[in-house]
């Protein structure tokens, strides 16, 4: 019997060459699950305040978890570590795809790459046989080219590439990582780490099964929770994919709407959302291995010439910030500007708050065009804007020179009135869900391990009946509540961090995937018979463990703060007048519920509890 474990982590030195596999036993699987669980403990155990993002001695950690072992749907999901070049601190995104699972199949838990290579390379990892290969002939190409090219030059037919494209090359710190021209490692610069290694791309091929603990017992609860996934998501998830939410959050002032400065947009939500969006982008589900759901879209865009594009169609995340953010409502014009970021390898949510927080400063005398190379940028503009997605995405003077390092450097460089008014927090630009909106979000944004994020804590779920039973979270929460926010938000972080140390898809919740279907599969897969207790337990760990990386790179209550805009109120709209408030009192009750200290710093007998050792 197994558990779903090889207890092999695959350690790559890209100065030296040197490439090793290493034991890691069951005590740190259990501690940690996998995922960004591993990757905090690797960030803990070896790269020190004093290393930068850039450094050789920073690590790029790709780790899969238990779930990995199962081909369940959801289960396609792995996670990239490394210290973020946008924030200085904690970086961690997951993608989906397959390569998750090959590299679980070529019989590793996790890679870790250090170091940096002289010359352009990429790995290729064929079960046992692994070797690092000259890359310069794929230097300069997209991400998509770039994988098609690669994946060819190895002859391995049936393998999964993550790769990167010029952002990541020119280390534009908002570049991703491309995942089989389908999937996106996409916050915190990642793919800016990877280049920063000369690495352009990882190409896994594997062959073998990982052994299970009660194999006839995690198929069956494969095949019942894959049928109740399938019949909750059949007529809207899979249907028409994340734009279904466009409306709807457009109608709650979710979304960021011109420069997060208004409620909504409903004009303009409509052109983007659906039906519209799928009927005039024929758009398609693409599922990831083993999804019975199939969320990401493949459109295609014949005419007008000049939007002409096929494959991968903008998420909501994409609407949101390249749409509303910018006023921007040609979903044709949108699917090309999705293209391009996914081609040259960049955030599409950093890239539309670029944008937007450039119409902005214009418009109010904070920057000029010549800050940008000579452009005026005006809302809604999308034909200027597709000529700016280009100049960062070559990293060209002008726009590209002004906000290669992040949103925040930018504004420094313009002064004190673009900082106020840059949407960020810990240098992380805000997703597209607004916390006027949803309170429990505001400390999920202000508290969160990687600066805001959507998928690292979504509370605003709970609104919409989309419970944590089993954590406490077992009534609809009224969205204007302050009072109790910080046990919602830190309910829902737990709940990411579990399926991104698991390495489990979040959005099997919608289709009523819960906590205790992860932990029967768990424990089916591992044969560790945990108690949901045990569960939650390792989801406090980690998360704790998180935080204690960010201390050391000098984080505390100081950073754990929203940026003006959120305190901004709207005079109409569903929200109006309505902004988180007494969040110093909601911070001190988030602190007391973690067991960290006034100063936002885990202590040292929560630590001890929690079985953390620094």
């Amino acid at each position: 019997m197994g558990n779903g474990y090889w207890g092999k982590v695959l350690r790559i030195d890209l100065t030296t060459k040197k490439t090793t596999i290493e034991e890691v036993g069951e005590r740190v699987w259990k501690l940690y699950l996998g995922g960004g669980g591993f990757g905090a403990k690797v960030l803990s155990d070896e790269v020190g305040s004093e290393v930068g993002p850039y450094d050789a001695e920073n690590r790029l950690v790709f780790a899969t978890g238990p779930l990995q072992a199962a081909r369940q749907t959801g289960a396609a999901k792995f996670t990239v570590v490394s210290k973020s070049p946008v924030t200085g601190i904690y970086g961690e995104s997951a993608a989906g795809a397959g390569w998750g699972m090959a590299l679980k199949n070529a019989g590793y838990d996790a890679l870790i790459v250090q170091g940096k290579s002289e010359s352009p390379c990429y790995l290729k990892i064929d079960d046992d046989q692994v070797e690092i290969c000259e890359a310069a002939q794929f230097w300069g190409k997209d991400a998509f080219e770039a994988s098609d090219a690669i994946v060819a030059d190895t002859g391995l037919e049936k393998s999964s590439i993550c790769s990167i494209g010029q952002a990541g090359e020119k280390k534009v710190a908002i570049a991703c990582i491309v995942v089989d021209k389908h999937s996106f490692a996409g916050r915190c610069g990642l793919g800016a780490v990877m280049g920063s290694k000369n690495l352009k791309a990882v190409v896994v091929n594997g062959t073998r099964k990982v052994a299970v603990n009660k194999p006839e017992k995690l198929a069956e609860i494969n095949k019942s929770i894959g049928k109740t996934v399938h019949e909750n998501t059949k007529d809207w998830l899979r249907l028409h994919g994340t734009p279904f939410v466009e409306i709807g959050c457009d109608a709650d002032g979710d979304t960021p709407t011109k420069n997060w400065s208004e409620a909504s947009w409903p004009e303009g939500a409509e052109k983007l959302g659906v039906p519209n969006y799928t009927d005039v982008l024929g758009a398609k589900p693409h599922a990831c291995s083993s999804c019975v759901v199939g969320c990401h879209r493949e459109v295609e865009v014949a005419e007008p010439e000049k939007y002409a594009m096929k494959g991968p169609g903008p998420e909501y995340e994409a609407l949101g910030m390249l749409g509303n953010n910018c006023l921007m409502d040609d979903v044709k014009a949108l699917s090309l500007m999705n293209d391009l970021c996914n081609r040259y390898g960049l955030d599409c949510i950093s890239m539309g708050s670029f944008l937007g927080y450039t119409m902005d400063c214009q418009e109010n005398g904070l920057m000029t065009a010549d800050d940008i190379g000579g452009v005026e940028l005006k809302w809604g503009d999308a034909d200027t804007m597709i000529e700016l997605i280009h100049n960062l995405g070559n990293r060209k003077s002008g726009f590209g020179e002004l906000f290669g390092d992040g949103l925040l450097p930018a504004a420094e460089k313009l002064g004190e009135e673009a900082v106020e008014l840059a949407p960020h927090v810990k240098g992380l630009d805000l997703p597209a869900h607004d916390p006027r909106a949803f309170f429990s979000l505001a400390v999920n944004y202000a508290t969160g391990n990687v600066g805001p994020h959507h998928e690292r804590g979504n509370p605003q779920v709970a609104t919409a009946g989309f419970l944590l039973p089993e954590a406490g979270v077992d009534q609809e929460v009224d969205r204007f509540q302050m009072e109790n926010s910080e046990f919602v938000a830190a309910k829902y972080q737990d709940y990411g961090t579990l399926t991104q140390a698991a390495c489990h898809c979040k959005f099997m919740l919608f289709g009523g995937y819960s906590m205790t279907v992860m932990l029967d599969s768990i424990n089916a897969i591992t044969g560790w018979e945990w108690s949901m207790d045990d569960l939650l337990k390792a989801a406090e760990r980690i998360y704790t463990l998180q935080r204690m990386v960010n201390v050391k790179y000098g984080i505390d209550r100081k950073d754990d703060k929203l940026p003006a805009v959120v305190y901004k109120a709207s005079e109409n709209g569903s929200r109006a007048g309505k902004v988180p408030h007494n969040m110093d009192e909601a911070l001190d009750r988030y602190y007391e519920l973690r067991g960290w200290d006034d100063n936002g710093v885990p202590k040292s007998e929560t630590l001890e509890a929690l079985g953390i050792q620094i």
